[in-house]
């Protein structure tokens, strides 16, 4: 009995004791993850680099890029192992011993110890036995290639690895970043994508104005013959593309099956997004899937970051968030370099991370700056996964360079030095003192040691739901401070979270446990899968659908950077408690369909018992439909070129691209509508009739000829003279000219009555550079009159402009403007306008909206206006282009909804931090200034660095030597607190886009519109009920294409329809499922009726017209 007893308290014991290992080690806390110690995990690998005179960041760009980890099932004993890579040290690879405890097998498994540089890691099951294999990158070392030849070590199946990359033919020496296995042909073997580099390729990039690359120096598809060997097919597959590539992750993007491919490239290369043809054939199509790219591409990841059912693509880049991080690293602004790219064939290319949003169709929208995960400063791989199992994939980004090689005084620093030594020896040893390289006499420790080394944190982001994400690296326990690489996710402890593993340089790699099991809201769910001979099946989509709705994850072999996370997937599932069903879609086009599954458990489920699906041919039709007929109007809007920045080199965005104007009327009154569209300086208007077949034709008038000098801005047809026929007024606008220029005269064209039109006469008293012209009876006298915006006082950037009052005075226009509407006169930057009887008072009110304005109403009292205070828009400055009106809660007063800039900007506001600009001669040279102001965390600093301040403000490089200098100071402290106080200020409260519902007792109440609605501004907005249920809806189109070349373009508006409902609020429809999609710098859209077909007619500057069928339901 004793015994036994005893027996019993050693159990206990036992029992104790295996449940306290996890916390052996580490301290307790109640944050997500738990940073382990290397003595409790036996993970102590240190990716050690150390400059020498033959390899050294002066010789190699990719010196401190570091390397890579992978995980996989090495044993098959259902817990992940590890491989990490190491640059000059070994590699090394640890098996899971439970419990997250790891053991190093390095030299029984056969490792390679050879000086090879690796990079990335790779793990697959090549020869189709069961066992995953591994397949390493190598890079450097030009002058030893046989050090660059890739490894492929197969799994024995007991423990140990045969190096074969020769036998398969793999031994790649071509300075390989990374490769990915995928089956592109899917013909069940794994083929191979290589990451090949060019030595240095920044300096030899055709986009600089050479093209030194060599021959070899481009990616390469090698496909598996099912032999244990492949062939290359880089040329046949289209993909033959050279660049200097990062990563590379690999997603069905287009949901027809069949794996695409996206690759990130540094420096000046666009990224390639290879989308599959379905015939052994890609084709790149990133510049017409994207609106724009990273700069600087490093990691990728794939996966729906919106739970919407398309697969979103992450990519990072190199930008800090601090701003002295921010200003001290970064270069002179290169407007010349950006559009020679451009022009030669690149992509719009921003130094931002990028998170595109698929939109169904093939075509992705950047939301990395709503999201607020655009900045991460120097970072490399980027993971998208739901780390606490709430059921939204959150993300995680490692970054840190060794040095700051991108600071600037350090680099001049540097390269003095360099100079000086070099002029010291020459003159010490005239004859070349029998040297052969610099670094025979550079004092290399000391060079490198000028740059700074700054580690800083990680970063981690909670996804909140409607892409919305939280910084959570402190809440989240993840906040040390290191240089890190390559990272991968993976359930190391089959505790149903998602650990982290991060490869560092010149440090321990970190091992993260996730304390998410003991969390509340932490259910989940698992899959493996696997084929029939037990290989992970890359290319499988999952759908998963709750209570919650639906999340998918794909299967895939590499994300982030260098780097392979766990081949299974991972649902989050919060509080459910039960799973309704579960879809497996297979790379072989079968499916398997699981229901009523419960949480908290894994399953594995095997691609060869799945079953042929059944055909589905339910798909709704779209409300809207592209025509593309041939009778639809050929038209393209050409933009002149013309440099708004050689007069005002901080202007935040171009002035003279706002066009072209656009309107429908019926000018000949034959019962069909007809159309105006204007054309920007240099480029003729153009006046379409519709005829009795629905056929365009252009107006034979020659006069129209002659008004390419003007640029048309916007266009009204209107019955000015009372005859019965509409005539045209035209606003001009644009910034070609100085102020007040004749050219900025507005024209009317009198209606023949015969579908013709008289030649201009021009509205002398209209001679600001104009935005709109809105009509209205205001006097109540039966004619119409006018409101025209003006837009802005050209080449003097944020000086307000006035706007005009016209009064209907029998047939002829008379400025009344200081009569009856005294504060137009530099009411500021107006945008839009709308006449409304916002007060139910029997008379119509004027609203305006403008740039740096807020949204101002001039009430009309008696034929006369005053600007009304109004409750609710006391702060609401912003930068706003769009107003319209409608009843769309149904109480019998008039709403608006108001397009402003957007939530997707690089530009944030709010009443307590605002962006702000400041206009004055500040250095007294005798032109003004632009000062634009941003808060970074509780300061107030300069928005733009120190190369482009000076190139405005010269005497600025006299009074700050340094970049560093410079990047430390707030904005008052470099402008002077007096001299900012004197200027012209503006300030911007809000730049959501917003609802403006009115109250009924003379205020409203603002909100913003849905967050789809905020991925970039509204230029125009279309009232309708549309789909005839009996509720306003509303069509927006939008797009900024024209910003600074240090501010990404606002080009996410993809065209978007609002349901409304009768409440005032607003269900969005994406382009995929409402077929209305308008991408384009898109500045106006009408209505148009062609054979008693409605349509919608789209105005984009600079490119074609779209229109669009409308089927009413």
């Amino acid at each position: 009995m004793k015994k036994t007893r005893e027996k019993i308290i050693c159990f206990q014991l036992q029992i104790l004791i295996m449940l306290l290992i996890p916390i052996f080690g580490q301290s307790q806390d109640d944050k997500r993850f738990t940073l382990l110690k290397s003595s409790y995990t036996g993970v102590n690998f240190e990716n050690t680099i150390k400059s020498t005179k033959d390899k050294n960041i002066l010789l190699y760009a990719n010196f401190y890029s570091g390397a890579g980890v992978g995980v996989g099932d090495f044993n098959n004993d259902g817990l992940q192992d590890i491989y990490f890579a190491g640059n000059m040290v070994q590699d090394r690879i640890y098996l899971n011993q439970g419990n997250l405890t790891f053991k190093d097998v390095t030299k029984e498994a056969g490792i390679v110890d050879d000086d090879g540089w690796s990079a990335g890691v790779t793990i697959a099951d090549v020869n189709n036995d069961g066992y995953v294999d591994i397949y390493v990158s190598r890079e450097l070392y030009d002058y030893n290639p046989e050090k660059r030849i890739n490894l492929l070590y197969i799994n024995q199946g007991n423990g140990t690895f045969i190096e074969s990359a020769k036998e398969y033919g793999v031994d790649d020496s071509q300075r390989t970043r990374h490769a990915v296995f995928l089956d592109y042909d899917r013909d069940g073997f794994l083929d191979i994508f290589l990451l090949t580099q060019p030595p240095n390729a920044g300096i030899l990039s055709e986009f600089i104005g050479s093209n030194k690359q060599k021959a070899e120096s481009h990616v390469r598809l090698l496909r598996n013959t099912g032999e244990n060997s492949f062939e290359d097919v880089t040329e046949k597959a289209g993909v033959k593309r050279s660049g200097y590539p990062n990563a590379v992750c690999t997603a069905d993007l287009n949901n027809d099956g069949w794996v695409d491919i996206y690759v990130t490239n540094d420096f000046k290369e666009p990224d390639f997004l290879f989308m599959n043809n379905k015939n052994g054939t890609f084709t790149n199509v990133v510049d017409s899937s994207t609106g724009h790219i990273s700069h600087f591409a490093m990691g990728v990841d794939i996966s729906d970051i919106n739970n919407d059912g398309h697969l979103d693509v992450f990519v990072v880049d190199m930008v800090a968030e601090d701003n002295f991080r921010l200003k001290s690293n970064m270069g002179g602004m290169d407007p010349e370099a950006f559009w020679r790219v451009v022009n030669k064939g690149g992509h719009y290319q921003y130094m931002f991370n990028t998170l595109q949003l698929n939109n169904g169709n093939m075509a992705f929208s950047d939301v990395a700056q709503m999201t607020g995960m655009g900045s991460t400063d120097w970072s490399w791989s980027n993971l998208m996964a739901d780390f606490d199992n709430d059921g939204l994939k959150d993300t995680y980004v490692t970054n840190g360079l060794l040095h700051d090689i991108m600071n600037t005084d350090a680099d001049k620093a540097v390269a003095d030095f360099i100079d000086k030594t070099s002029y010291d020896w020459i003159l010490a040893h005239p004859d070349g003192g029998g040297i052969t390289s610099i670094f025979d006499i550079l004092d290399l420790q000391k060079a490198v040691n000028m740059v700074p080394s700054n580690p800083i944190s990680n970063y981690a982001y909670k996804n909140k739901g409607n892409l919305q994400f939280e910084k959570v690296m402190d809440e989240w326990g993840l906040e040390q401070k290191s240089f890190s690489n390559g990272s991968a996710y993976a359930d190391f402890d089959n505790d149903g979270d998602l650990d982290l593993v991060v490869n560092n340089v010149n440090e321990e790699a970190f091992i993260y446990r996730n304390n998410s099991e003991s969390l509340p809201n932490s259910n989940f769910f698992r899959v493996k899968l696997k084929d029939g001979k037990n290989r992970p099946v890359f290319g499988a989509r999952v759908a998963l659908f709750s209570k919650e709705g639906m999340q998918i994850q794909e299967t895939t072999n590499v994300r982030g950077i260098y780097s392979c996370s766990e081949p299974i997937v991972h649902f989050g599932l919060g509080e459910n408690q039960k799973i309704d069903s579960l879809e497996i879609s297979w790379p072989n086009h079968k499916k398997t369909t699981l229901k009523n599954l419960m949480v908290n458990q894994v399953i594995e489920l095997d691609m060869d018992k799945a079953v042929e699906p059944q055909k589905n041919n339910d798909s709704p039709t779209p409300i809207f439909k592209e025509d593309t007929d041939s009778k639809a109007i050929e038209f393209v809007h050409q933009e002149n070129i013309f440099d708004d920045y050689g007069y005002q080199v901080l202007l935040p965005h171009k002035m003279s691209q706002f066009g072209p104007a656009m309107d429908v009327s019926d000018i000949n009154n034959d019962g069909l509508e007809d159309i105006f569209i204007g054309g920007a300086q240099g480029f003729s208007p153009v006046l379409y009739t519709q005829n009795s077949e629905g056929q365009f034709l252009k107006s034979s008038q020659t006069f129209w000829e002659n008004e390419k000098a003007y640029e048309d801005l916007d266009a009204l047809f209107v019955d000015i003279n009372g005859d019965g026929y509409k005539d045209l007024y035209v606003v001009s606008g644009g910034n070609e000219f100085p102020a007040y220029a004749s050219f900025y005269y507005d024209r009317l064209y009198l209606n023949d009555g015969r579908g013709g039109f008289s030649e201009r006469i021009e509205l002398s008293g209209a001679q600001e550079s104009g935005s709109i012209v809105k009509a209205e009876d205001y006097d109540n006298d039966g004619d119409m009159d006018l409101f025209v915006g003006g837009r802005h006082v050209p080449r003097q950037y944020p000086l307000p402009a006035s706007s005009i009052l016209w009064t209907n005075d029998n047939g002829k226009l008379v400025d009344n403007t200081n009569v009856l509407a005294p504060e137009l006169k530099d009411v500021g930057m107006v945008t839009d306008a709308v006449w409304a009887d916002y007060d139910n008072d029997g008379d119509s009110d004027l609203i305006i909206v403008g740039e740096w304005m807020p949204i101002t109403v001039f009430k009309n009292d008696a034929g006369k206006f005053s600007k009304t205070p109004i409750k609710g828009l006391e702060n609401s400055s912003g930068w706003w282009f769009s107003i319209e009106k409608g009843d769309f809660d149904q109480d019998g007063d008039i709403d608006f909804i108001v397009g402003n800039l957007g939530l997707n900007y690089k530009y944030k506001t709010s009443k307590e931090k605002p962006f702000d600009i400041y206009y004055d001669d500040f250095d007294k040279n005798g032109s003004s200034d632009i000062v634009l102001g941003y808060y970074n965390s509780e300061k107030h600093y300069p928005l733009r660095g120190f190369s482009c301040s000076s190139q405005q403000i010269p005497g600025l490089k006299t009074k700050f030597e340094k970049y560093d200098t410079f990047a430390s100071l707030e904005l008052d402290q470099v402008y002077g607190k007096r001299n900012l106080e004197e200027s012209l200020h503006y300030e911007a409260d809000t730049f959501a886009s917003s609802y403006m519902e009115n109250l009924g007792n003379g205020s409203f109440k603002l909100s913003n519109l849905p967050h789809l609605a905020q991925l970039s501004n509204i230029n125009d907005i279309l009232v309708d009920d549309f789909n005839s249920d009996g509720n306003l809806d509303a069509l927006l189109v939008g797009n900024l294409f024209v910003s600074e070349v240090e501010t990404p373009r606002n080009d996410g508006g993809t065209g978007l329809f609002l349901l409304g409902d009768t409440k005032g609020k607003f269900q969005t429809v994406s382009p995929w499922e409402s077929g209305f999609y308008a991408r384009g710098d898109a500045k106006k859209m009408k209505p148009l009726m062609v054979l008693k077909k409605p349509k919608i007619m789209v105005a984009n500057n600079n490119d074609q017209l779209q229109i669009f069928d409308l089927h009413k339901k």
